[in-house]
């Protein structure tokens, strides 16, 4: 089913029987979000466990990327991380459900914000800015804060589930003043020269036509390439944005990134890959290891370090 927007769509399209099954699954999401935090966290937990144990494939892709990414590591040890992470990733869909169906004030409390005089201080230069960030399983409900701080205007990539589509866009357009899908550039160029945080997250492979090859972990990695241009061809100043779980919330973290970017696409990729691993390694189970992150070999044709 092809990838589409639903935002000029009603409810109407999506009432079929065909759509019934994925409704009924929006509903328990529903029901889920209202549980307290501990409650939510121990129930993430238990659902993680469950994926570890049914989706063979995902923890295949998982262990695949630690191979890769940590090979001092030994067998134990991997699938005691691969255990974590599917944990994590148990929660972080829990902490989705919160974030699109609950008031952003119902946890608040839990969240530590660091970073408030880099937003300030690189929005008064008047060209906007682009955070970047990597994928970790709390990413929606840590996402959903941070217009408490700034006007960010989120990229995002649509779902092959329309439902999901439908609800997500909608609960997300709730929160941010502006959403952007990954493909519409105009509107990121909008956004930079109205002085908005335009915020992507840049640790994911979409393929060679976007990407150069950089260092990832030791490994050359398709890394997009449009971070650098994009800062190169509007100025906007760049900042790192790190989120995680804590053991009683989550902390949110900007770091202004000095001196980028080169002229060089492939030295900005590199330096962006160094920044992700520097935020990966103190809470390894949390970041997404289950997606392919290595899927596009830098010679066409090397088959996929994922097939079995």
């Amino acid at each position: 089913m092809a990838k589409q927007s639903t935002l000029d769509k009603s409810i109407l399209n999506f009432i079929g029987p065909k759509h019934w099954l994925s409704w009924l699954f929006m509903g328990g999401a529903y029901v889920l979000s209202f549980l307290p935090w501990s409650l939510q966290q121990g129930l993430g937990k238990f659902l993680g466990r469950i994926l570890h144990a049914t989706a063979k494939r995902r923890r295949h892709i998982c262990d695949v990327n630690l191979k890769i990414c940590y090979p001092e590591m030994n067998i134990t040890e991997r699938k005691k991380l691969t255990k974590a992470h599917f944990e994590s990733m148990g929660k972080g869909t829990i902490e989705t459900f919160t974030s699109w169906f609950q008031c952003q004030k119902k946890f608040q409390s839990r969240f530590t914000f660091e970073g408030q005089d880099v937003i300030d201080r690189v929005l008064a230069k008047g060209r906007g800015c682009i955070l970047i960030s990597g994928h970790f399983s709390p990413l929606d409900i840590c996402g959903s804060q941070m217009p408490r701080f700034m006007d960010v205007h989120p990229i995002y990539k649509l779902q092959k589930n329309p439902v999901m589509n439908w609800v997500m866009e909608r609960q997300r357009q709730a929160i941010f003043s502006k959403t952007i899908e990954r493909t519409n550039m105009r509107e990121v160029l909008k956004s930079l020269k109205q002085n908005k945080a335009v915020w992507y997250a840049v640790d994911q492979d979409y393929g060679r036509k976007n990407s150069v090859f950089a260092p990832f972990y030791g490994h050359q990695c398709a890394t997009i390439a449009h971070i650098g241009r994009i800062a190169n061809m509007t100025n906007a100043p760049v900042v790192l944005y790190d989120y995680g779980r804590t053991d009683d919330g989550y902390h949110l973290s900007l770091t202004e990134i000095e001196n980028y970017p080169s002229k060089d696409d492939v030295e900005n990729a590199t330096r962006i890959n160094e920044l992700m691993e520097a935020i990966i390694e103190p809470k390894k189970e949390q970041y997404f290891w289950a997606h392919r992150r290595f899927k596009t070999q830098e010679i066409p044709g090397t088959p996929s370090p994922y097939d079995l």
